[in-house]
């Protein structure tokens, strides 16, 4: 019996070791987002007119296949493209709007973009744009169409993610009448690390949200609706429970939040072992017993579900039934819990972060509607 529980003692030690770096490298570490796109997620196998069929890249990801539209980016040009048809060889063919340069050739590699706009929102959506720094950390500011109007939207984008990912938001936000600022956080490309040297999950980058809200009020704003995207819905609950600054948020809108790390690595070790099977719950709870002390990670300050008193305005929270990275659930439980303030609209077969990829009109629509009344 002994040599029994020793040698679980030493199961549980060592794959909750190997496991709490897992946490550190797939939730924590740094590796920002870069505007500059590696061309390695696609291969073009041809261009027909507006059509183009691409072979899967080194990099590519679940979205390949994806009926939902993107951007595409080669050396020498970038454009739209819309849902994929696969092919029996395991290619895929999509339209093609060809926006900048010339249409790439066969042999071309290429990235698939998620964030489909690719650039400045002046370049690519045509909105008058400044760039600011706040923080230490560059941001665009798009003024709206009225000078009266004193509510800013504010976007804060996902983990490792760039400004890029709320060119879709800011679109919408500027239809519906507001000024727009999308904004950058320690360890993105051109802001200050963390002095961790890792992403502390919002319990230190909250701070810079806190800063984009000071310096909004600088310019006259008086209220503000913060939108958040996976981490950065996280960002935006930690705000809300933490900044003096709060008062002044009149609504929120969050895009597959990522309200509680415990429940992503939860999810995550769900299929981790070979074989798509699961980590038992006892090598978890060590794992993350480790990660509190080797990553400094203290669990219950980053878990925004088992406490919603955050929430106290009205919410439009968009979500994608497909999600393999935050379950929908998890939403539906932010839902339940302030049953009275959230609104929640699921897009069907939508993967992570692209619900507006899957259905941009019915996004955009949802959007445009929340954001219009706050408008003054």
């Amino acid at each position: 019996m002994g040599a029994i529980l020793g040698l679980l003692l030493v199961v549980h030690v060592a794959g909750g070791w190997y496991f709490a770096g897992r946490i550190a490298s797939d939730a924590l570490a740094a590796t920002p987002g870069t505007m500059t796109p590696a061309f390695d997620d696609a291969q073009v196998v041809s261009v027909a007119r507006d059509r183009i069929t691409l072979r899967r890249g080194v990099d590519a990801a679940a979205n390949f296949e994806a009926p939902a539209s993107y951007g595409l980016t080669w050396a020498g040009g970038t454009g739209h493209v819309g849902p994929a048809v696969v092919n029996p060889d395991g290619t895929v063919t999509r339209p093609l709007d060809v926006v900048t340069g010339k249409a790439p050739k066969a042999g071309q590699g290429a990235a698939i973009e998620r964030a489909y706009y690719v650039g400045d929102p002046s370049t690519t959506l045509g909105l008058k744009t400044r760039t600011v720094t706040i923080a230490g950390a560059p941001a665009w500011f798009v003024p709206g169409l009225k000078p009266s109007v004193r509510t800013v939207a504010i976007f804060v984008h996902s983990q490792n993610g760039t400004r890029m990912d709320g060119l879709r938001f800011v679109q919408s936000a500027h239809r519906a009448g507001l000024p727009a600022l999308l904004i950058s956080y320690r360890n993105d490309t051109g802001a200050p690390a963390d002095p961790s040297g890792r992403l502390q999950y919002v319990a230190t980058e909250w701070r810079d949200l806190d800063a984009a809200v000071a310096w909004a009020q600088g310019q006259g704003m008086k209220r503000v609706v913060l939108a958040g995207q996976s981490m950065g819905g996280a960002v935006v609950a930690a705000f809300l429970e933490h900044s003096s600054r709060r008062g002044v948020v009149t609504a929120v809108l969050l895009d597959c939040p990522m309200l509680s790390l415990p429940q992503m690595v939860s999810n995550g070790a769900g299929s981790a072992l070979p074989g798509g099977l699961p980590v038992p719950g006892s090598i978890i709870w060590v794992a993350e017993r480790i990660a509190a002390v080797r990553y400094d990670v203290d669990w219950s300050a980053v878990d925004y579900l088992d406490d919603t008193s955050w929430l106290t305005v009205p919410a439009l929270v968009l979500h994608g039934t497909a999600d393999p990275t935050v379950p929908v659930a998890t939403s539906e439980q932010l839902r339940d819990a302030k049953s009275g303030l959230v609104k929640l609209v699921e897009f069907p077969k939508a993967l992570h972060a692209e619900s507006w990829n899957f259905d941009m009109y019915r996004w955009d629509g949802e959007v445009v509607g929340f954001l219009r009344p706050r408008a003054r």
